[in-house]
């Protein structure tokens, strides 16, 4: 699912659900950040007049996702300052330690490469290992992408209804 906003949907649920527990911008840029990636492969893959070429890489595997979710943590340490700033002003009051944030990038991370090897031949999760065992069907492409839409849009709900009982208290 590259570049699109599905994959926000089961982090929004998770964050929607206890948003204390997670980091909000840990959990969202976690869920997505990988898939430019799929950027970077996708214009080798033109250069290379080869279209059909796998443009998933090592950022959608497990030991991918750990490596990118302990930069991500140390990136937004670096910003905390500001984006607390922009979280109170939004009702969300969360930690910026980096355990929260390593976990809260990690999970959203995971899950995205879960979903993403549930569809995709070149999603290798447990890389260097060139191995798919969670590969079901591309057919499941377009309901997952609907289902983690619609459940994207009920999360949006609930926040939106949880920060404007907050601003009322």
């Amino acid at each position: 699912m590259p570049l699109t906003p599905t994959h926000l949907g089961p982090s929004l649920f998770l964050f929607s659900l206890k948003p204390r527990l997670f980091n909000f911008w840990a959990l969202l840029l976690g869920s997505a950040l990988m898939d430019f990636e799929n950027v970077f492969w996708t214009l080798i893959n033109a250069l290379n007049d080869c279209p059909r070429c796998p443009h998933h890489g090592f950022f959608h595997s497990i030991l991918g996702a750990i490596f990118g979710s302990f930069i991500l943590a140390f990136i937004l340490r670096k910003l905390a300052k500001s984006l607390d700033k922009i979280s109170l002003k939004l009702g969300l009051e969360q930690s910026f330690s980096l355990k929260t944030l390593f976990l809260s990038g990690l999970l959203g991370w995971t899950l995205h490469v879960l979903a993403d090897s549930l569809v995709h031949r070149d999603v290798f999760i447990f890389w260097p290992l060139k191995t798919t065992p969670l590969l079901i069907s591309w057919s499941l492409y377009w309901p997952l992408s609907f289902g983690f839409t619609i459940l994207g849009l009920f999360s949006m709900i609930i926040l939106l209804i949880r920060i404007v009982k907050g601003k009322k208290t």
